[in-house]
């Protein structure tokens, strides 16, 4: 099967050589990754999934247990989709003031923008302008939202998530919304939170590569881990 998917891959990649390079990184994705059942299933779904940080793990988790669309599939980016920050109330209180001081406070280095830092300024401040406008579009969807927010560096405190989720009930205006948190331990007393608490750790830099497992090469406690958790995400998200 490995060996399949890789003569897969560079047929995609001889189809779409000719492209001009923001093309034709996408269309390779969508010629690799594309399915009609999923296309289908995404169309009717009647929720979003939103990351809530604390780094790549909730979009990139979600995107490979298939429950969260590829951008082929039209899926937008949002601010914390791939961004590192561990700061809970820092990422409430942007959403509280609509990011109104996002660019303000920020430090555009590689810990914090690991897949970002490069880009010139202006390219910078393009992507997350738009990635803050496409937050704040999907704020006021009739659809569900599943928030996710995960950290598994430290347990964060109770009184943090419990104002998190007040700033998500006042924004979300009645709407329907879901949080979802994954960390080491299990949190007393958060009535309204879905919690997947697990021991796991991030220890090097292959982890998203390995849960991504993009030929299926991998075996290793980043694919079990998305795996276990992968089943768990899709008993909630329907």
């Amino acid at each position: 099967m490995s060996k399949l998917l890789h003569i897969k891959k560079f047929l995609c990649k001889v189809l779409t050589c000719w492209m001009p390079y923001k093309q034709r990184i996408l269309y390779r994705e969508a010629l690799y990754w594309v399915s009609f059942s999923d296309y289908w299933r995404f169309n009717h779904a009647n929720y979003h999934i939103v990351s809530l940080g604390a780094n790549c793990l909730p979009r990139g988790l979600t995107t490979a247990a298939k429950l969260k669309p590829r951008r082929f599939y039209g899926e937008k980016s949002c601010p914390f989709d791939t961004s590192e920050d561990h700061h809970l109330n820092r990422i409430s209180e942007l959403i509280e003031t609509d990011f109104i001081d996002y660019f303000d406070r920020l430090v555009k280095e590689q810990p914090l923008f690991p897949h970002d830092y490069d880009l010139p300024d202006n390219e910078f401040y393009k992507r997350y302008q738009n990635r803050i406008k496409n937050f704040l579009e999907m704020m006021q969807s009739e659809k569900l939202i599943y928030f996710i927010h995960s950290d598994y560096l430290k347990v964060p405190l109770r009184k943090d998530i419990l104002h998190l989720y007040d700033v998500l009930e006042r924004k979300r205006q009645g709407k329907p919304f879901k949080l979802i948190l994954l960390t080491s331990e299990y949190i007393d007393n958060l009535p309204n939170v879905i919690q997947l608490p697990e021991k796991f750790s991030i220890d090097d830099g292959c982890w998203l590569v390995h849960i991504i497992n993009e030929y299926g090469d991998y075996n290793s406690k980043y694919t079990q881990y998305k795996d276990r958790m992968g089943e768990k995400l899709k008993t909630i998200i329907k």
